[in-house]
């Protein structure tokens, strides 16, 4: 279940097929697609012809050595020149980050690539300015958007992870308890379940704050019947899960209330029924957005239905309304409609789904109601 050797094989094939030499990735979540390394730091030069090196600061080196199959070498960060490190000389590169991937590549002549446009701008800058590489961030993006079958088997573990995580907070909605307790309680199960940690940070909102489609959880508490908005996911190995359930606590919901969530479930499946390889994405958000504009509830609607997800909560493709990304087998996506009545409540149900190669498969096994 460790896809790393062969994600690298798709990003040397890459290089290939663009006639570049060697790949500079500095952004963390390549990283990590690339080698498994957990909170990566650093740059990771990838070439079949000149080695593989990873390049990390003084202090994360016997961490990533231990960690990592990849040749390890360390530099060292602004002002940290006076210090002296037990490590090998020959594993230590004077000078900062942009110093040690020139020095990896200095017996490199061919064109180089990077993901620059997925870097921050001062390194971005700095690896531009001293060695001139082709942006392929979104070359990147697009590789990683297909899932192999080792991947697709971490992400169903996340998922996994996460709904016993949610099976476990279900017991604790009773009166007196607060949304940051419920969401704390839940990250606490999902590591306790082998999670490195939550996907992002757990959403718990109660009543009219559950109109807030990125709801922080705060210490309101239950006290009487009203809607309860629970969006999660753990994260497994480098590979992350997402699903949203709303629910009615404390009794029978009102009938204003089903009628809505009956409504986005409804326009939840009719847009599953489309997704198939050869679909485009904005076709798949049209269909949920009809569906939503019958009952008069499509100006609620104020997101795309969903995104992928892999190694990043939101990644390649999106699902919105101008996406011409056209589905294929391997993909990850959610498929989340959503609406939102400031003041009232919001109601949400996501999905994480595979696209296969005759249609789709929900990796969760969740209802999208959920009884209290």
């Amino acid at each position: 279940m460790e896809p790393w050797k062969d994600n690298r094989r798709k990003l040397l094939a890459l290089l290939e097929e663009k006639g570049i030499e060697a790949l500079i990735l500095a952004n963390p979540s390549n990283i990590t697609y690339a080698t498994g390394l957990r909170d990566p730091s650093g740059a990771l030069v990838l070439s079949s012809k000149c080695g593989d090196q990873l390049l990390v600061p003084l202090l994360d080196y016997h961490r990533a050595e231990k960690a990592s199959d990849i040749e390890v070498y360390a530099f060292y960060r602004g002002s940290e020149e006076g210090i002296k490190a037990d490590l090998p000389k020959s594993r230590v590169i004077l000078g900062g980050l942009v110093d040690a991937i020139a020095k990896v590549l200095s017996d490199c002549k061919g064109k180089i690539g990077a993901d620059l446009s997925a870097t921050g701008y001062q390194l971005a800058k700095s690896l531009g300015e001293k060695l001139s590489p082709v942006d392929l961030a979104h070359d990147i993006s697009r590789i990683r958007s297909i899932k192999s079958e080792a991947e697709v088997k971490l992400v169903v573990e996340a998922v996994g992870i996460a709904e016993k995580a949610f099976s476990r907070a279900l017991q604790m909605l009773e009166e007196g308890v607060s949304e940051a307790q419920i969401a704390g309680l839940m990250e606490a199960e999902m590591r306790r379940e082998g999670a490195w940690g939550p996907a992002f940070q757990t959403i718990v909102a109660f009543y009219s704050n559950t109109a807030y489609p990125h709801h922080s959880p705060g210490w309101d508490k239950l006290s009487v019947p009203g809607p309860v908005l629970i969006d999660w996911g753990a994260v497994y190995n480098g590979y992350r899960s997402d699903t949203t359930r709303t629910m009615w606590w404390g009794g029978k919901a009102s009938g204003q209330f089903m009628k809505h969530l009956e409504a986005v479930v409804e326009a939840a499946n009719t847009a599953l029924d489309l997704v198939a390889p050869g679909v485009q994405a904005w076709e798949v958000d049209s269909a949920a957005r009809r569906v939503l504009a019958r009952e008069g509830l499509d100006k609620y609607f104020i997101h795309g239905l969903g995104h992928g997800v892999g190694v990043d909560i939101h990644e390649e493709p999106y699902i919105r309304p101008a996406s011409k990304t056209v589905l294929e087998p391997g993909m990850i996506i959610t498929i989340e409609p959503g609406i939102y009545l400031p003041g009232l409540y919001g109601i949400r149900v996501e999905n994480t789904v595979l696209i296969t190669k005759t249609g789709y498969k929900v990796l969760n096994t969740l209802p999208s109601q959920i009884p209290l």
